[in-house]
């Protein structure tokens, strides 16, 4: 700490100055450490930082299936988006119907896809 008596607020005041950090302090060493990872190739194991919190493809393929043949059953059989007007009783007739086909077609597509082989493409 360097100690500098008269530059301060008022008379006679101390002020305290930190000393800076040079160049090759804990500034520096942060920055540093940031460059280096930033520097790595998708080799070496960090490809990607979400992808162990992101489910894989499949997964979500998957899952889109079931909710698309969830979303039929639901329009074409609860009867409540023909009551709040969203569609009409004979769109909700032709969902009922529709379920039929996209229902089985979306459970073989869920049941079919490959699962991930572990490495991201």
């Amino acid at each position: 700490m360097l100690l500098h008596s008269g530059s301060g607020i008022g008379r006679g005041a101390t002020t305290i100055h930190s000393p800076r950090t040079p160049r090759g302090g804990r500034r520096h060493h942060l920055l540093r450490s940031r460059i280096i990872s930033a520097k790595k190739s998708p080799e070496e194991g960090d490809a990607n930082a979400l992808s162990g919190v992101l489910p894989g493809r499949s997964v979500l393929l998957r899952a889109g299936a079931v909710l698309f043949a969830l979303g039929f059953v639901d329009a074409g059989y609860s009867g409540d988006w023909s009551r709040i007007g969203a569609i009409s009783r004979d769109t909700e007739e032709l969902l009922k119907l529709g379920a039929y086909a996209v229902v089985p077609l979306c459970v073989a597509l869920a049941v079919l896809v490959p699962g991930d082989s572990g490495s991201e493409s």
